[in-house]
């Protein structure tokens, strides 16, 4: 995220460098942990995360699924209260995301190159998985995991940007 101010979805705007997070001009008081979740989520608004990749969204030590569970409704309260309600969504059996601006009315921005670069990192995981799914000897199997793990690499890759 850009080290300016910048406006996301619903009404937020993250400030990184001093690590706060305005709602509708306001100020909310978050939690170390809280606001990393909401600035990884705001970095792609409409993206869903796991729980395990916010988790260790920081870097540092990573907490467990049960724990950004926690984090995340304290989070949602809070912007409620705030008058943002529903800009974290939970997205069943993936992960969360935060509401995206196309679904505010904004034209997304699918076109750009990280978009395009996720996209085809996404369909080279998508085959990979199929491979695994339908390889018959060992060498097929271990060829098709190297292959899995590029992919992962690379949608981190981007994902950090």
């Amino acid at each position: 995220m850009p080290s300016t101010d910048e406006s996301v979805t619903c009404g937020l705007v993250i400030r990184p460098d001093g690590r706060d997070v305005l709602v509708n001009g306001r100020e909310l008081p978050l939690t170390a942990r809280e606001f990393e979740i909401v600035s990884t989520l705001a970095r792609h608004p409409g993206w869903v995360f796991s729980a395990d990749q916010l988790s260790d969204a920081d870097g540092g030590e990573a907490y467990s699924r049960e724990s950004v569970s926690v984090h995340v409704a304290r989070l949602r309260r809070k912007l409620a209260l705030a008058g943002a309600d529903g800009a974290v969504e939970t997205v069943r059996g993936l992960g969360y995301r935060l509401r995206s601006a196309s679904e505010d009315g904004a034209v997304p921005s699918d076109q750009s190159p990280a978009c395009r670069a996720l996209r085809s990192a996404s369909w080279q995981l998508v085959e990979a998985v199929l491979e695994v799914d339908h390889s018959g000897s060992d060498a097929q199997r271990v060829a098709a995991c190297d292959e899995l793990e590029r992919a992962r690499h690379t949608i981190y890759a981007i994902l950090a940007e």
